[in-house]
């Protein structure tokens, strides 16, 4: 996977490896596939850690990398307005049974302690 993600050719690793191309391929598929994600992924882990150690490099270059991602890496922050979503992107609207599933979770302003219905029942 680190060859790979090194940029490294699938003969290179072969012979390196001392083995055949094929067999490279038939056995370590999954790595050569995804190999650089997953080495990125680690790599990540290990940045994170050393940010929560407080290591500020590690902080600064994690910033870093967060910026490179740009705006297709999700994050939590203000939510957009309809004028930011394209015509394209709009939610589907919800259907009728939804829109009653969504309505029946909401709690009734006047919903109060059980007690309190029973007292103005006028209990014997």
């Amino acid at each position: 996977m680190v060859r790979i993600a090194a940029g490294w050719s699938q003969k290179r690793i072969a012979e390196n490896m001392d083995i055949d191309e094929k067999t490279l391929r038939k056995y370590f598929s999954r790595e050569l596939e995804m190999g650089a994600t997953f080495v990125d992924g680690v790599m990540l882990d290990v940045l994170m850690r050393k940010v929560r150690e407080g290591h500020t490099p590690s902080i600064r270059q994690l910033q870093d990398r967060l910026r490179e991602a740009g705006p297709t890496a999700p994050r939590r922050g203000p939510r957009s307005t309809d004028e930011d979503i394209d015509e394209d992107e709009k939610p589907t609207p919800l259907g009728k049974k939804e829109l009653e599933r969504l309505e029946a979770q909401k709690v009734p302003d006047n919903y109060g302690d059980i007690f309190d219905r029973l007292k103005s029942r006028g209990t014997h």
